[in-house]
């Protein structure tokens, strides 16, 4: 069983560390695949666990770090790219370099020769390396490190850019080591290799973990199968299959990706509405991965406020062209104001007395002046 447990490497300062305490189980007898895209830190990772970088964090092999493994080359295989593999002599034969490295570890010759057959290099053993095309190379370390019987496999990406034969017959490999026992843990960059090949799914974004899941639950949520259809009449095709319920996402104006409905039956109901098509195919397409939990800073407590002070009431402006001295009772006061109607009003109140000397006169309750 292979443990990481925090996990961390910072190559700079001012940069993004390319792992961050990553902490995940690769168990025996499955396969696990580290997922993620180009960057994501799954190679980091598998260095950090052999040891070959500096770092934070502890990866454990049935509890015991790699240094501290009396023979490591017993324990744990690996296969990673070609800097951090055993140098290889161009002009050196399959047969005699695979007998050297026997030689090196203590394993019986025999066993080398045991493994050029179950690696399918046997017709190729007295070739020299510098002829490998890059399969049989993949091949050839794939023996490399199964040849002191490990119990544990770390990968980094061996199928990549190989031909779709030599990844079906690299996965059988794989998983039948895994069901004898052992433990793989393989790094991957396709959603869909991952699924076809691991038991459970590890998913790596910016050396984050993102998602550990068992395959299935990776197929449920990542992965939705869709069926591709092109032809000059997929807009017609379209809205019948939207009426039968399916869901459908156009691409191009000559071709949409189907999903809700399997090949078999969009084909059937384009031929019974007379629907013309190029091309009806199966693929898989990739939803976007979970979301990564952020955390937030905590914002600072809401300081509080006093209200703002009370403004003085602020009468009503008085209307234009009232006068600013008070009328005098029983006078008319006619109001004019911009855009309305004039208005007219009689002010009574009760008889008083004029107080102005000049006038030595009394108001008519009655009426206005005569």
């Amino acid at each position: 069983m292979f443990q990481a447990i925090g996990l961390t490497k910072s190559y700079r300062r001012g940069r993004p560390p390319a792992v961050l305490d990553l902490s995940f189980d690769a168990r025996a007898g499955q396969v696990t695949a580290l997922l993620g895209p180009v960057g994501s830190g799954r190679t980091t990772a598998l260095l950090l666990a052999l040891g070959l970088e500096r770092g934070q964090g502890a990866a454990l092999f049935d509890g015991r770090p790699y240094r501290r493994i009396k023979r490591p080359e017993r324990e744990v295989g690996a296969v990673l790219s070609e800097q951090y593999r055993c140098p290889r002599h161009p002009g050196r034969r399959a047969r005699a370099h695979l007998r050297m490295i026997a030689a090196a570890t203590g394993v019986p010759a025999r066993r080398a020769d045991q493994l050029l057959e179950q690696t399918r290099l046997a017709p190729a053993a007295d070739d020299r390396l510098r002829t490998f095309s890059p399969g049989i190379n993949r091949r050839l370390a794939l023996a490399e490190a199964l040849l002191a019987d490990p119990g544990t496999l770390l990968l980094d990406e061996p199928t990549h850019e190989l031909s779709p034969k030599n990844v079906e017959w690299y996965h059988a490999v794989l998983r039948a080591f895994a069901a004898g026992g052992g433990t793989v843990l393989v790094s991957v960059r396709s959603p869909q290799e991952a699924a076809l090949l691991a038991d459970r799914v590890v998913t790596l974004e910016q050396g984050r973990l993102l998602a550990d899941q068992p395959v299935s639950e990776f197929l449920r949520t990542r992965l939705q199968d869709e069926v591709s259809v092109s032809g000059p009449q997929v807009g017609r095709l379209a809205d019948l299959l939207t009426e039968s319920g399916a869901q459908v996402r156009r691409e191009s104006g000559t071709r949409i990706a189907v999903s809700g409905a399997t090949r078999t039956e969009i084909g059937e109901l384009a031929y019974r509405h007379g629907v013309l098509l190029h091309e009806l195919t199966d693929h898989v397409v990739t939803r976007p991965g979970p979301a990564r939990p952020t955390t937030a800073a905590a914002a600072p407590a809401a300081q509080p406020t006093a209200p703002p002070p009370a403004q003085p009431a602020t009468p009503p402006p008085a209307p234009v062209g009232a006068s600013a001295l008070a009328a005098d009772p029983g006078e008319t006061v006619v109001v004019l104001s911009p855009g309305t109607a004039v208005t007219a009003s009689v002010l009574s109140h009760p008889p008083l007395v004029s107080q102005q000397a000049g006038r030595g006169r009394s108001a008519d309750p009655a009426g206005g002046d005569a």
